[in-house]
C-alpha cells in the first residue's frame, strides 16, 4: 500500500485530513467503489475539490487510508486479551474472541464490501483482502497449536487446515448477518459451539435451540 501524498504538519491540517477520511468512508459505503468520485468526498466533507487533492492524489489513496483503519481493527479483534489468556476456561476465551470478531466484521461490513468491489477490478485490492484474512487465519492457527499443547484440542486436528476452514466459517457467517446488527447473541453462541466441536473442544451444556 502506498503512502498518502501529504502528511499534515499542523493540527488544522490533521483535522482536515481526518475529516476527509471520515467523509470518504461515508461516501464509499453509500456509493460503492465505482460510484465514488473525489468531488463527492469534497461535498461530503464540506471542502473544495482542490482541498481533497491537497491530501490525496486519487480515490484509491483515500480507499487505502480508510482501509488502514479496518486492518487495525481486524488485527485488534483477533488478538487475545490478557484477561482471556489467563482464563482457566478455553471455551470462554473462544466465545469472547468469536463475539469480538463478529462485532468487528459488522462494524466494517460495508467497507469490506467496497474493498471486495475494488478487488474485482484491481489485483492490489485482492492482495489486501488476502492479507487481512491471513492475519486472522494465522492467529487462529497459533491458537489451535496452543490449545493442542494444553490438551484441549484433539491431537488429530491439523491447525494448518483447520485455521482457514474455521475462519472462513466465521467470516461467511459474519458477512451474511452483517446487514442485521441485532443478530442475536444466541447465533454467535451457536457459531462458537460449531467451532469448538469441530476441533474436539469440551463444550458446556446449553438449552436446546428453538426450532423455527
Amino acid at each position: 500500500m502506498t503512502t498518502p501524498t501529504a502528511t499534515p504538519s499542523t493540527e488544522r491540517g490533521r483535522r482536515t485530513r481526518d475529516a476527509l477520511v471520515t467523509a470518504a468512508r461515508r461516501v464509499f459505503e453509500t456509493r460503492g467503489y465505482a460510484g465514488t468520485r473525489m468531488q463527492d468526498v469534497a461535498a461530503e466533507a464540506g471542502v473544495s475539490h482542490g482541498t481533497v487533492y491537497t491530501w490525496f492524489g486519487s480515490k484509491d489513496e483515500l480507499l487505502r487510508e480508510v482501509t488502514h483503519a479496518i486492518v487495525g481493527e481486524v488485527v485488534d479483534a483477533s488478538r487475545e486479551r490478557p484477561r482471556e489468556a489467563s482464563s482457566v476456561d478455553p471455551y470462554d476465551r473462544l466465545a469472547s474472541a468469536t463475539s469480538r470478531v463478529m462485532a468487528g466484521y459488522r462494524r466494517n461490513a460495508r467497507m469490506l464490501a467496497v474493498v471486495e468491489e475494488a478487488a474485482s477490478a484491481d489485483a492490489e485490492w485482492a492482495t489486501l483482502l488476502d492479507q487481512l484474512r491471513e492475519i486472522y487465519v494465522e492467529r487462529t492457527r497459533r491458537t489451535l497449536h496452543r490449545l493442542q499443547d494444553e490438551g484441549v484440542v484433539a491431537p488429530d486436528i491439523r491447525p494448518d487446515l483447520a485455521a482457514p476452514a474455521l475462519t472462513g466459517m466465521v467470516e461467511t457467517f459474519a458477512r451474511r448477518t452483517a446487514a442485521d446488527p441485532s443478530t442475536p447473541d444466541a447465533d454467535t453462541e451457536q457459531l462458537t459451539r460449531l467451532w469448538a466441536r469441530s476441533v474436539g473442544m469440551p463444550v458446556p451444556p446449553a438449552d436446546p435451540p428453538h426450532r423455527a
